[in-house]
């Protein structure tokens, strides 16, 4: 019985200003007068997306021209999640201002938001063209250029924004990520070393600072790094369910069900956390509980051999043998070769009086995993 997964480690993006399709919206039933349309169009940023978007549009109404209007509008669509009102706006601002690079630089953003990595590239390019001092460019060509496995060209892009702006926190973090991505653990921990230091609230740095700290075996820093990003932000289901894991390996397992109860309730669409307490439930022989996790994740991720195999001696260990093996057989034939589930459905078959069914996969079993008859003597079947 094992479960495997993958903690992510994250970036952020360096979005700048407030908001700029020459789409036509539906008039509103009282449009606001000039002096209105341009506050909400360019003004503060306690002006809600949809004001901005009804004051830009009455402006474009009247000057089909304004690239400024077309490029606030855009960044609202962008902050709405309409993205292709949001390209055509900001294309149609660059047509009126090429020479604009906080326009070039708004479509990035987009196109970066939905993956189009190359696009978003392309933009940030021709926006560090027009405006090379500018470190927010930098930063998120970057992160773009890391999204497509360019370790070396984003470190550098990284690098240029530092230089640019030295109390960058954000890309300090994010050339961290990549360090940590890259397997430079040492620079990784200098870099969210120096986020930390510019922002002692940062929640998310010390998340990714215990996941690296978690991989060179400094058990109680990253307990104590996840601790505080919890602290800051409880709702952080991804950081509840790592620090779970650290307590599951150091076999603390009433602190490891505590977290991924924790990491569950922010966050119920993640089949790897029920299985993880479904494994620790299970440890505990608290069998129901182990079962209702097991039926959980397979519903989320049906087919998922390891998945398949728990819930499987989960089964055998309440003494239900034909669902145990009807597991066992459907584990086995997405992984022929996987020796829990032999070893399992061996025992299950020696139930139901399958002796040369039973010595048959019990044999396999242990021609793969001479060890096999240990791990399942702390189950104690009968």
């Amino acid at each position: 019985m094992k479960y495997n997964h993958t903690i992510g480690i994250r970036v952020g993006l360096c979005a700048i200003g407030t908001a700029l399709i020459l789409l036509a919206l539906p008039a509103t039933a009282q449009s606001p007068s000039p002096a209105e349309a341009r506050q909400w169009c360019f003004g503060s940023s306690e002006i809600s997306d949809d004001q901005r978007i009804e004051g830009c549009s009455s402006l474009l109404q009247a000057d089909p021209s304004n690239a400024a209007a077309l490029a606030n509008r855009g960044r609202s669509f962008r902050r709405k999640g309409d993205t292709q009102r949001a390209v055509a706006d900001l294309s149609g601002a660059i047509d009126l201002a090429p020479d604009n690079s906080r326009i070039w630089f708004s479509r990035g953003l987009v196109y970066a938001d939905v993956g189009d990595r190359d696009h978003a590239i392309a933009d940030y390019t021709r926006a560090i063209e027009l405006k090379p001092d500018n470190a927010n460019y930098w930063c998120n060509r970057g992160n773009s250029l890391f999204g497509k496995n360019d370790y070396e060209h984003a470190i550098a892009d990284f690098d240029q924004a530092i230089r640019i702006d030295p109390k960058f926190t954000l890309c300090y973090f994010n050339r961290g990520t990549a360090h940590a991505q890259h397997r430079e653990a040492d620079r990784a921990l200098a870099d969210f070393d120096m986020a930390i230091r510019l922002d002692p609230n940062y929640a998310v740095a010390y998340g990714n600072r215990a996941r690296v700290l978690r991989d060179k075996g400094d058990r109680e820093r990253a307990l104590a790094d996840f601790s505080k990003s919890l602290e800051l932000n409880p709702n952080n289901g991804g950081d509840a369910y790592a620090r779970g894991e650290i307590y599951f390996n150091a076999h603390d397992y009433a602190r490891a069900l505590e977290d991924y109860d924790r990491s569950i309730k922010a966050n119920p669409n993640y089949p790897g956390v029920f299985f993880a307490r479904c494994v620790t439930h299970a440890i505990l022989r608290q069998l129901p509980e182990a079962l209702a996790d097991c039926d959980q994740s397979l519903r989320m991720k049906p087919n998922e051999p390891y998945m398949l195999d728990t819930r499987a001696l989960i089964h055998l260990r309440l003494g239900e043998v034909d669902a145990a093996i009807a597991d066992y057989d459907a584990a086995l034939s997405v992984k022929p070769a996987l020796d829990n589930a032999l070893y399992g459905r061996g025992l299950a078959r020696r139930k139901k009086g399958d002796n040369e069914g039973a010595e048959r996969d019990i044999a396999a079993a242990k021609a793969i995993n001479a060890g096999i008859a240990d791990s399942f003597a702390v189950y104690d079947i009968k």
